[in-house]
């Protein structure tokens, strides 16, 4: 090549290159008039730890709780949840233009009513405003957002009636409404486009549901424990492809006898209305995951087949003469039904002309025809337990369970029943305390003596129990230190929380090998490093709302462990770099003192902010950056 052709040959490259543009320095994805609308959502909410991430010097499509279009940089989700975020929602959201996801949930101090600025972002297809102490009426304008697909404005304190004009949102595939205090009549919705599932339930409506309801095919409607009434059964019919209904705790009145359910129908709620007749026998055709006609005013035997006899008795109980299985057996018509007044509905089946190996609740050794098993389970039962149950010497399970009106100390006759392996009594009033006395039972494999109202100290004698798998002291008022328990068999899983227990955990904790332990919600303080290592196998691990400080740095978790819940403590020092070897299916060391950068890989970048939050310096995704 000559000096000519090669002159002429740098020359055209030279021009090639100055026609190309020429990328800007300072450029950065995020659109500046989208970062400026932020920041100033932001300072309106008086810059709040949650948003910490949205400093101006970063790129806001990298900013926590943001989302960029890909192609466009514009911001197209704002989801904003769970963190101590106070105020009203500003009306700057409007600002902008090609949202499609907007999200406050789980924000407790946030305020106001729903700006009607949010009218403006036509591209939404998702709003979600629930869990907060939003007020003031459900807004019209929802209905000018054409392609809203989901709409949740749930677990506020929304009032007044619900606008119609919602009916024309065309591709709505779920409204929710539930938990607010709206109150009127459910309004006419005329669909003209999607059919989507309804949430209505616990607010204060009342009046039928409008007929036009009939017209379409929801999957799913909940209009559940508000105060609605007449004959709602032209909701269903063999055309219907409806899977889940729920109409419980209402004032529905009609006869269920002649009704035709769809075949699609899984889940059934109809408790505590005014239903009569009796059940259509093609319920046994019907593949239901879920059942409950209970309180009402059925009659009839319940059809035998399909999954109707599955269910418990809980799911018919309170009717005005249903019968047969689950329920007790039907009374021939000249027959005399035996009636004693003070024999409670749930042990109605207990009559003494019939074999009591058959009555509900009650289970006989198949060879022997002694009573091993006395489960009573959920209903209207009210007194003490009797120191009688203590006459049923061969008895291996007994349970007293969903019992609100049992009262009284749990009687020591127990002791004497040698052959227990299960005691359950739990979601009752029982008082008093732990009984020592259960040391005695040695065959007893499991102790649930959860949400009562027992108090007083934790007897150290628990521990003499060398065949115990599982202790349940939780939901009570226990007070005092947990004590030195001497495992000598097998070691327990052992649930604690929600008590006043206080000092430290017991150092013989840390001999033992156990697969969970709650010990949450207490007043517990100390060091309970010593309750982890290499060589452990312990899986499940609740120490949250204590008091415990310790250094995190250093503590060695055992591979084993899969839940790991340390928040509301004292815990300084740093997260362990082994935690990226864990296979964690839930971790939690938010609101402590825990600082440096969440270690990078396994599952802990898979948690959100909410698992992290809340400390004096940790950073590091899904934090902001260090």
């Amino acid at each position: 090549m000559n000096a000519t052709t090669t002159t002429l040959f740098l020359l055209a490259l030279s021009l090639l290159f100055l026609s190309l543009p020429t990328p800007s320095l300072s450029a950065e994805p995020c659109n500046s008039h989208d970062k400026k609308v932020l920041l100033k959502i932001k300072q309106s909410f008086g810059n709040p730890y949650l948003l910490a991430s949205w400093v101006s010097t970063h790129d806001c499509c990298n900013w926590y709780q943001v989302e960029c279009d890909p192609t466009t940089n514009r911001i197209i989700s704002l989801t904003i949840f769970a963190g101590n975020l106070s105020g009203q929602i500003p009306a700057a959201v409007g600002d902008l233009p090609y949202l499609q996801t907007l999200v406050f949930r789980k924000l407790s101090n946030l305020t106001g009513t729903i700006p009607s600025a949010i009218a403006k972002l036509s591209h939404l297809t998702m709003v979600r405003l629930s869990w907060t102490n939003l007020t003031g009426p459900v807004p019209t304008f929802f209905s000018k957002l054409k392609n809203l697909t989901f709409l949740d404005l749930s677990f506020n304190d929304l009032t007044g009636s619900i606008p119609p004009e919602l009916g024309q949102l065309i591709n709505v595939g779920t409204i929710h409404l539930d938990r607010n205090k709206l109150t009127g009549v459910i309004p006419e919705l005329i669909f003209t486009g999607n059919v989507p599932d309804i949430y209505l339930s616990h607010n204060q409506l009342t009046g039928p549901i409008p007929k036009s309801f009939g017209y379409y095919n929801h999957s799913t409607l909940d209009f559940s424990r508000n105060m609605l009434s007449g004959d709602p059964s032209f909701m269903f019919g063999s055309n219907k492809t409806v899977q889940t209904v729920d109409f419980s705790r209402n004032k529905f009145e009609f006869n269920l006898s002649n009704v035709v359910f769809p075949a699609s129908l899984t889940s059934l709620d109809l408790n505590h209305n005014k239903i009569f007749g009796s059940l259509p026998e093609e319920l046994t055709t019907l593949d239901f995951q879920y059942l409950n006609v209970s309180y009402n005013r059925l009659c009839g035997k319940i059809p035998v087949g399909g999954k109707l006899q599955s269910f418990a008795v809980t799911s018919y109980f309170h009717n005005r003469c249903l019968c047969g299985a689950p329920l007790p057996a039907c009374y021939p018509p000249n027959q005399t039904i035996p009636r004693q007044p003070l024999r409670p509905y749930l042990l109605a089946s207990w009559v003494p002309s019939n074999d009591c190996c058959d009555w509900y609740q009650v289970e006989c050794d198949p060879t022997t025809n002694r009573i091993i098993s006395l489960t009573i389970f959920a209903g209207n039962l009210s007194g003490q337990i009797p120191a009688a149950v203590s006459d049923l010497p061969y008895l291996q399970t007994l349970v007293f369970r969903k019992l609100s009106n049992l009262i009284g100390t749990i009687p020591s006759a127990i002791a004497k029943l040698t052959h227990l392996t299960m005691v359950r009594l739990s979601y009752t009033n029982l008082t008093g305390r732990v009984p020592a006395f259960f040391a005695q039972l040695k065959n007893l494999t499991f102790l649930d003596l959860s949400f009562n109202d027992l108090t007083g100290l934790i007897p150290p004698q628990l521990g003499q129990l060398t065949n115990l798998d599982a202790i349940h002291l939780e939901q009570n008022k226990l007070t005092g230190v947990i004590p030195e328990w001497i495992f000598t068999g097998t070691v327990p899983d052992i649930y604690l929380s929600h008590n006043q227990l206080t000092g430290p955990i017991p150092k013989s904790f840390g001999y033992y090998n156990y697969t969970t332990l709650d010990f949450s919600r207490n007043m517990l303080s100390g060091d309970l490093s010593f309750m982890f290592g290499s060589n452990k196998t312990v899986q499940i691990v609740d120490f949250s709302q204590n008091m415990f400080g310790f250094n995190l740095s250093n503590v060695v978790f055992p591979a084993s462990l899969t839940s790991l819940d340390l928040n509301h403590n004292k815990i300084f020092g740093s997260l362990p770099e082994e935690l990226t070897t864990l296979d964690f299916q839930y971790l939690n060391v938010s609101y402590n003192r825990l600082c440096g950068k969440i270690p990078v890989g396994g599952k802990l970048q898979s948690f959100d902010t909410t698992s992290y939050f809340h400390n004096q310096c940790l950073c590091g995704a899904p934090l902001p950056a260090c």
